[in-house]
């Protein structure tokens, strides 16, 4: 024999009315709390695989915009414009602009650029973050990974919503590297894709140090062409101040 169940029915009098109201809206806040708590969760777990995802080594995980010192009205200007930027990706995404943040050593150029990528990987926007170095050795990697073709290396940079590619011209110049760079960074200017590059050299150096010696400089031109076309200059010139 089956039992059917039957909901508890409840009295209608003030008291029962009163308990029963107390109970409902417990319960609703107990359901909401865990909900809430999920999706905390779930928002979290997101964010750990973007930043697993981004490349982003762990000394540069905690270089966020509250720890940057603005001591100075460069860097408080420098400041301004990265978290103009972070605060109005979703603009500067639709527009294809990027930022060209120059200046010489420790002056806070990686700083910065990790603190917009980080801003935007918590708001669950996709980014990579690598030196060019690490980039390229990616690729390289994929030659002797059965289960990763070069290609499949590539597109992830061609289309992660911002790539960020930190101290561009310090990695070993060659023919190969300069084209996989081209290749990169054309595709990205063509589907209007933002990229922020950090570097120690003006537009001119750059040239110069991406060109493989006794090489053309052509597709170097080209890939500071495109870049200067689509990125404002952040340049941050002054004391270094890891020496401090």
């Amino acid at each position: 024999m089956v039992f059917l169940w039957k909901p508890t029915l409840r009295c209608k009098c003030e008291k029962a009315l009163a308990y029963w109201k107390a109970y409902d809206q417990r319960q609703a806040a107990e359901k909401a709390a865990r909900k809430e708590e999920e999706e905390q969760r779930a928002r979290r777990e997101r964010i750990d695989r973007l930043i697993g995802m981004s490349g982003i080594k762990k000394r540069f995980q905690q270089r966020t915009f509250p720890n940057f010192v603005t001591d100075t009205q460069g860097r408080k200007r420098s400041y301004q414009t990265a978290k103009e930027y972070a605060d109005n990706f979703a603009q500067h995404k639709a527009q294809g602009d990027g930022l060209y943040i120059e200046g010489t050593n420790g002056t806070g150029k990686t700083h910065l650029a990790a603190a917009i990528a980080l801003q935007l990987i918590n708001e669950g926007i996709p980014v990579i973050c690598k030196t060019s170095n690490d980039l390229l050795l990616d690729i390289k990697k994929a030659y002797d990974n059965a289960g990763t073709t070069e290609n499949q290396v590539l597109d992830a940079y061609r289309d992660v919503d911002l790539l960020v590619v930190d101290d561009l011209g310090k990695e070993q110049c060659s023919e190969w590297s300069m084209s996989i760079l081209y290749t990169i960074l054309n595709d990205r200017y063509e589907a209007m894709k933002p990229t922020i590059i950090t570097t120690n050299y003006n537009v001119d150096g750059l040239v110069k140090a991406l060109t493989p010696r006794g090489s053309d400089s052509a597709k170097a031109v080209a890939i500071i062409s495109r870049l200067k076309e689509t990125s404002a200059v952040l340049t941050m010139a002054w004391e270094d101040c890891r020496s401090k």
